[in-house]
This record gives structure tokens, C-alpha cells and sequence, in this order.
């Protein structure tokens, strides 16, 4: 039996950056019966439990369902953990099944960023715990895996995959479309939250300093973002919720796209998805750095933060170079990634 420590991933929560790496690792299990153990510590006092095809699906309260969860993960032949927020709450329980830790992110350095010490600690302590269980390490980049083996001990008995988190991407003809699509030549957009590491007063500043462009901002955020805005001063600016699938209805509108990762260790080891899809449909990127992830100056053409305040952009034929080259470093992150989804895919199929 496959245990699949996380929320399933449904048209409520599709906007997550999180719930989108659930399903598309869901996808590669689609033809073995599997178990989500949607665990909380305050919700789900009473249980629910819903079946959907070859899915289970258990809402539980950690304290209330101590007991069943334990019984569960026993029974588990592999054990899938989404990132260190589940693993905090799988750690309780012993297993002698395989386990999979997907780290998603460097959870512990992202709390810390954010001000939130005491949570950074608790992360630790589950990073930490899901690193020394898992027979099988899943990062999204290169620069990730480096880092873990940086801060913990290194298991040479570990299998490690390196998988970015990609989004659903189009075929050739879609391809051909974001090379040659007509975009406004005024025009930028963002798409993701308001974490801090997302720069979000930063990128509000630049647009200022731009009023002759015209700015969107897709978030789920929505609300938040507004008030920024408006506090900002910005008045050429619309800010709206989309659907992922509308999303590059946009892209394929817009010239340039906000991605203001500072050079910082949470930065250095992520994947944005919302980057890569920048690239894919053509929208150039406008960057802090482009040390992000496993990225760098040579893999990825934007336009610095500097040259757009001081308003020095590309002509048409570079920003056309530009898409070409940013595309075609997407396509060798692809194929690269294809080749470690089929190992991930044979394990998954091994213990179902």
C-alpha cells in the first residue's frame, strides 16, 4: 500500500504552489491504489474519509486519530512525504516501509527568513528526522541537493532525485505560439504570492519608477495584493485570482515578468515554477539576479532590476533572441527532468 503523507490535491487548493508538485507526482501513481493522510493538528477532530477511484483519501486530527494514522503507516509498503510540513507530523510514527521525502523547499530557512524562529526550529527537527528515514530524496534542484549535504551528514545508501517542480506545459504548437505571439510592448506581469523572498515592495517600486507600463499582477493572494498597491500608488495596475490553466492566456499578452529572487540561500536552492513557465511562453524575465536555483547568467537572459528602473530595455530582435535561448534552456531542464521522473516512476510502481 502507498501512503501519501499530504492534502490531496483538488480544485480548491490547485492553486498552491505545493498542491501543484502533489499532482503531478499523483499523476505517476495513477494506476496504483493509494492512500492520502491529510493530517492536522486542529482540524479534522472528527474524521473524513472519502474514496475517488483508486484514491483514499483520510482527514485526521493527529491527536484525536493517533492511533489510526500509526496503524496506517504500519501497514504502508511506501511512505510518500511532501516537504518538512508533513514530515513534522509524520515523525511520530515508526515505519518500516520505504519512505520518500519530496523536500519541496528548505522549509526551516524560509520560516527563518520570514521572522519565525521558533517554527524554523521545529522544521529543523522534522528536516533533519525525514532525511535520516528516507530511503529516497527528492529535490527540485541540483543547488538543493548540495545544500543538504552541506547542513546533514551524507548517506551514500540514499537514492536522490533531482525533479524540479514543473507546471503543465503545452505542446509544439503552443511552443511556436509564445515565440510569435502579439504581446503589448508596455506591458509586465506577476504571477505567485507575498512571501517575503518574493520582494513584493521591491517590485512595486520598480513599477513606479515605470508608469508608462502596464502592470498585472495573477496571485491567490488577492486581497493583500490590492492593498499593496494601492498603498503604493500605482494606478496602472490590475491584480486578479486566475485559474492555472488561464494563466498563460496572460503570459502569452505580456513582454516582460517580475522575478525578484535576491542572491540568498533560499533562492540559490528553488525552483520557481512560475520561472520556468516566464520562459516557456516567451514572457523575459526582469531579475534581481539570475542566480536562481540551478539557473544562472548563462542559462537565463532577462532584464536586470537596474536597466528597468532606468528604463534601458531590449529592441524587438534581442527580446526575440532572448524568448529563443530562455525556451531552449527550459527544453534541457525538461529532458533532463523526464529521465529522473522514470526512475521516480519505476520506484513508485515497485512498492504498489
Amino acid at each position: 500500500m502507498i501512503i501519501v503523507v499530504a492534502p490531496h490535491p483538488s480544485t480548491e487548493n490547485q492553486k498552491d504552489g505545493m498542491i501543484q508538485r502533489i499532482a503531478h507526482i499523483d499523476s505517476l501513481m495513477a494506476s496504483s491504489p493509494r492512500t492520502y493522510l491529510d493530517i492536522s493538528v486542529r482540524r479534522f477532530v472528527r474524521k473524513q474519509i472519502f474514496v475517488d477511484g483508486m484514491v483514499t483519501i483520510q482527514r485526521l486530527n493527529l491527536l484525536v486519530h493517533f492511533f489510526q494514522i500509526a496503524r496506517l503507516i504500519r501497514q504502508a509498503n511506501l511512505i510518500y512525504i511532501h516537504s518538512a510540513y508533513n514530515a513534522l507530523k509524520a515523525c511520530l510514527f515508526p515505519t518500516k516501509a520505504h519512505v520518500v521525502f519530496d523536500a519541496h523547499g528548505i522549509v526551516p530557512e524560509e520560516l527563518a527568513q520570514e521572522g519565525q524562529t521558533i517554527a524554523a526550529w521545529m522544521f529543523t527537527f522534522a528536516e533533519r528526522n525525514a532525511l535520516r528515514r528516507c530511503q529516497t530524496l527528492v529535490c527540485v534542484t541540483r543547488s538543493m541537493l548540495e545544500h543538504f549535504k552541506a547542513k546533514y551528514a551524507h548517506r551514500a545508501d540514499r537514492e536522490v532525485i533531482v525533479l524540479p517542480i514543473l507546471p503543465r506545459l503545452g505542446d509544439a504548437t503552443e511552443v511556436n505560439k509564445a515565440l510569435h505571439a502579439t504581446r503589448n510592448g508596455n506591458s509586465v506581469i506577476y504571477a505567485g504570492g507575498m512571501q517575503v523572498w518574493q520582494n513584493v515592495d521591491k517590485m512595486l517600486n520598480a513599477a513606479r519608477t515605470q508608469p508608462g507600463m502596464r502592470y498585472t499582477f495573477l496571485t491567490g493572494d488577492q486581497q493583500r495584493f490590492k492593498n499593496s498597491i494601492s498603498n503604493a500608488g500605482l494606478v496602472n495596475a490590475t491584480c486578479q485570482s486566475v485559474a492555472p490553466e488561464a494563466v498563460k492566456d496572460f503570459y502569452l499578452k505580456h513582454q516582460y515578468g517580475f522575478i525578484l529572487r535576491e542572491d540568498v540561500l533560499v533562492n540559490q536552492v528553488a525552483c520557481p515554477t512560475k520561472l520556468v513557465e516566464y520562459l516557456y511562453w516567451g514572457v523575459v524575465p526582469i531579475v534581481v539576479t539570475p542566480r536562481i536555483g540551478d539557473f544562472d547568467g548563462e542559462s537565463l537572459h532577462g532584464v536586470s532590476l537596474d536597466d528597468f528602473r532606468r528604463g534601458v530595455l531590449p529592441d524587438q530582435e534581442t527580446l526575440s533572441a532572448m524568448r529563443e535561448h530562455n525556451q531552449r534552456t527550459v527544453f534541457a531542464i525538461l529532458a533532463s527532468a523526464q529521465s529522473n521522473q522514470d526512475l521516480l516512476q519505476q520506484l513508485l510502481r515497485r512498492f504498489a
